[in-house]
């Protein structure tokens, strides 16, 4: 179908919405369908419009349409040595680029290059409305005022529906080694302040609950010296560990239980005893396994300066991101009502209320 036409397809699914009043839910690769509340709406399917735009290596952006699965997207940019620097999570072959900006979720990458949403660079979206609109360039110096591009990055669908994402691309780091060592937990997070304090070239540092892992990458001749510096054993599958980790395949994530994501501010010290849990983001993120109470989780949270989501697995009519006080629930609700009034689109996936 020729791109033009798939997007006036998309509007007019969009505009039949508003006439008769009925809700789409969004779809995309439906690679991450646990997370936020399910919604059995009409669906908006987006998966056939992909394909690569624009990429220019020199300028270090890529262009491409929705629908195109992260896989083809990684694939065109290892080509060049260049990668996403977030790290975003490839679940299956169908994830796509879309989602990927939906979702706004990063690797374990993320505290070291950024996070999704620093590395939009320009949206191409469907309000609420039907109106097709563009926001943000293609290179930082394009992007001036207040970037509304970024408000899509992990609204998951709820202010438009995401057509076309422009995106940083970063070069591939020269080397890269990972090792690991058993330890404490309070020695595991001691090192990771280190690490944000200190000049070395981590790029990953995750605490499992037995051993902290750390990745290193950069220029052989930076990394080699930190390798010493930091007296830690080398692990030869930090590739694969890495991976299943930004995958959500370790075994942490491979349970019936409910899993938990808090962010909190770097280095925290939780009080978490009886749950499984990994430290992940050099101690800015927890992953928790645990049938706790929602109400705990997020006051627990909340009295660290974070916020926790119920990741995967729990009940369909839980409270699954943290409750937003009587200020942000107002900014939510006035952005719902600037870009979706009818509320359309993904209604309730985050909040009830919006």
């Amino acid at each position: 179908m020729p791109v033009d036409q798939s997007i006036q397809t998309f509007r007019q699914q969009l505009m039949a919405a508003l006439e008769s009043g009925a809700p789409l839910a969004i779809r995309g690769g439906d690679s991450k369908p646990f997370i936020g509340r399910r919604l059995t709406l009409q669906s908006l399917d987006i998966s056939p419009y992909r394909g690569i735009i624009s990429y220019e290596p020199s300028e270090l952006y890529i262009t491409a349409r929705a629908g195109t699965p992260l896989i083809e997207i990684n694939a065109a940019l290892a080509e060049k040595r260049q990668m996403l620097a977030f790290e975003p999570p490839l679940l299956t072959e169908n994830t796509s680029i879309g989602g990927v900006v939906a979702s706004g979720l990063s690797g374990p990458r993320r505290p070291y290059a950024g996070s999704a949403r620093d590395h939009v660079l320009g949206v191409r979206c469907l309000n609420g409305l039907a109106k097709d609109l563009r926001f943000g360039g293609r290179v930082i110096k394009n992007v001036a005022g207040y970037d509304l591009s970024r408000l899509m990055t992990g609204a998951f669908g709820t202010l438009g529906v995401i057509l076309e994402v422009t995106l940083k691309v970063m070069p591939m780091p020269d080397y890269e080694i990972t090792c690991r060592q058993a330890m404490p937990e309070a020695a595991a997070l001691a090192r990771m302040r280190g690490f944000s304090a200190g000049a070395l070239p981590v790029s990953a540092a995750c605490y499992d609950g037995r051993a902290l892992y750390v990745r290193l990458s950069g220029n052989r001749h930076a990394v080699k010296p930190a390798l010493a510096g930091l007296a830690l054993a080398q692990y030869e599958e930090g590739a694969v560990f890495w991976e299943r980790l930004r995958d959500y395949k370790a075994d942490l994530f491979v349970t019936d239980e409910p899993v938990w994501r808090l962010s909190v501010p770097p280095a925290r010290d939780l009080d978490l005893a009886g749950r499984q849990y990994w430290i992940d983001w050099g101690g800015a993120q927890y992953w928790v396994k645990t049938k706790a109470p929602a109400e705990s989780l997020f006051k627990l949270a909340s009295q660290h300066g974070g916020h926790a989501m119920l990741f995967k697995n729990g009940a369909d009519s839980a409270d699954r991101f943290q409750p937003l006080s009587g200020a942000l629930l107002s900014l939510h609700q006035a952005l719902k009502q600037a870009f979706d009034p009818r509320r359309i689109l993904n209604p309730g996936k985050m909040y009830q209320a919006i």
